[in-house]
């Protein structure tokens, strides 16, 4: 006796899923990240060494406009501890870098590897789509990036790290803001990262150029961005100078807000160092 053909589909219960969004990609792929910040070496913005004339990395990418190739170096360092051993595709690069209103293609991707890698910022041994990328030192200087939690080697004492919180990227603002707005950012952040230090950012844009290395116009336009975007205050300070005509000088103030502020990432790195031990 033959038995029935059952006409039940097997897969019925199967839906397909909506792609993921860029915006869901980050905060995927930055939740797997778990430290809360990107670290980045204070010298990416200044070079200490120099008494003027000090700009660094950071001058010269803002001068060559290299806005993605800035995008996406600060992305490779946020999501270091993520990549070893699974590299993310060119695609996915991409998508991590895009926006509604400012989309990136694989084709951006690969100009700006080659841009960070003919500047000594990293490397990419391999080829493909899915290619491996070795982070170099942050002062373009070829050298092997310093790892977390190892003492700094003599040529670097006083310099240190500052750290990026991960609000730049999942709450949009790697988007939002442009290239001005973006290097006023990190010079902020480096020059406010200790909490037992200045936690004011008191640098005039006429000294912007000297200090580090990018126009006073586009620090004028940086701390613009910064304040329509709400990301700093600002407050003049009467500071009696004899010189004066008036008998002051005026110092203006810029404090980072909310999660940008130096005791929001001071706690992120308490908890992140926590977080390390309890683990080990």
């Amino acid at each position: 006796m033959l038995l029935a053909m059952s006409t039940e589909n097997p897969f019925g219960h199967l839906v397909n899923e909506a792609p993921i969004t860029p915006a869901e990609t980050r905060r995927e792929l930055f939740t797997n990240a778990k430290r809360g910040y990107a670290r980045i070496q204070k010298n990416f913005v200044q070079n200490p060494e120099r008494v003027e004339n000090r700009g660094s990395v950071l001058g010269k990418m803002v001068t060559d406009r290299k806005e993605r190739a800035l995008e996406l170096l600060l992305t490779i360092h946020a999501l270091e501890p993520i990549l070893e051993g699974s590299p993310l595709p060119i695609g996915t690069w991409a998508r991590l870098l895009s926006s509604e209103k400012r989309p990136c293609s694989s084709r951006t991707i690969r100009e700006a590897l080659r841009y960070l890698s003919g500047a000594n910022l990293l490397q990419v041994p391999g080829q493909g789509e899915s290619p491996e990328i070795v982070l170099l030192r942050e002062d373009g200087s070829g050298r092997p990036p310093l790892k977390t939690g190892a003492a700094l080697p003599a040529e670097t004492q006083g310099n240190g790290f500052f750290t990026i919180p991960f609000t730049f990227w999942t709450e949009g603002h790697i988007d939002t803001l442009r290239l001005p707005g973006k290097a006023m950012l990190l010079m902020m952040l480096r020059d406010t990262n200790d909490p037992k230090g200045k936690t004011t950012f008191t640098v005039p844009v006429e000294r912007a150029q000297a200090w580090y290395g990018i126009s006073e116009r586009t620090a004028e336009r940086g701390y613009g961005e910064l304040s329509r975007h709400g990301l700093i205050a600002s407050h003049v300070q009467k500071v009696a100078d004899a010189r004066s005509p008036v008998g002051y000088r005026a110092v203006h103030h810029r404090a980072l807000l909310g999660d940008y502020s130096t005791a929001h990432r001071e706690q992120l790195r308490k908890e992140a160092n926590a977080a390390a031990k309890a683990k080990g």
